[in-house]
């Protein structure tokens, strides 16, 4: 997998251009990378959603449940998908940031002793995640994800790290605490950005010794 001309180039990789898009970032300002989960059925119905013109919503990739992944903006072109948002002196994260939309149900409630969307599906325990969200204090049941999307998504915030010199990894309930919850307790967060960021740094390190 690589990047050319702000597009993903791989096995695996659809190019589907929502017009739901804000134009290119300012040069300089694009520095982050915002993890959401779609909270739908499916890729194929967030996909739709994130192009319609009517919702006025949009991702940079939206990566289903078997790992394939498909973009939907160029990564030099600013996406609705941060809305109104907020991390330490920082507003309006649109502007900042390319966003990865993640395949999966999110947080489920116990009905008649089976865990179910927001949409109404049941979900066997496998895949029924119990954890306590970072803004919450109860564990409650979320969908899982799977393992080929979380390598998925670590690959993916590894070349765009990578391409674009990012600094930030932030989950949506991170700039959005009053009203979003997601990637959840479900997702890695803490462990993808610890890892990838202290990567980003020792290699920027390691290329500043070689410098000298």
């Amino acid at each position: 997998m690589k990047i050319r001309n702000h597009l993903l180039e791989g096995e695996g990789i659809e190019f589907r251009e929502s017009p739901n898009q804000g134009g290119e970032y300012a040069e300089g300002a694009l520095d982050t990378i915002i993890i959401h989960y779609t909270a739908g059925a499916n890729a194929e119905s967030a996909i739709e959603t994130l192009s319609d013109t009517e919702r006025r919503v949009s991702a940079h990739l939206v990566v289903g449940r078997d790992g394939a992944v498909t973009q939907l903006l160029p990564f030099n072109t600013v996406g609705w998908h941060a809305g109104v948002s907020k991390w330490g002196e920082r507003e309006g994260f649109n502007h900042y940031s390319i966003g990865i939309e993640i395949d999966n149900a999110g947080q489920l409630e116990q009905k008649d002793g089976q865990c179910v969307s927001w949409f109404g599906r049941a979900y066997p325990e496998e895949e029924v995640f119990w954890g306590v969200h970072r803004n919450q204090i109860v564990a409650t049941p979320w969908h899982r994800f799977t393992e080929v999307q979380v390598r998925a998504v670590e690959k993916l915030c590894r070349l765009l790290i990578a391409e674009y010199g990012l600094r930030h990894i932030l989950g949506h309930e991170e700039i959005a605490p009053q009203r979003k919850i997601d990637p959840g307790p479900a997702f890695p967060l803490d462990g993808l950005r610890a890892r990838l960021l202290h990567e980003s740094v020792t290699a920027m390190l390691s290329d500043e010794g070689e410098k000298l």
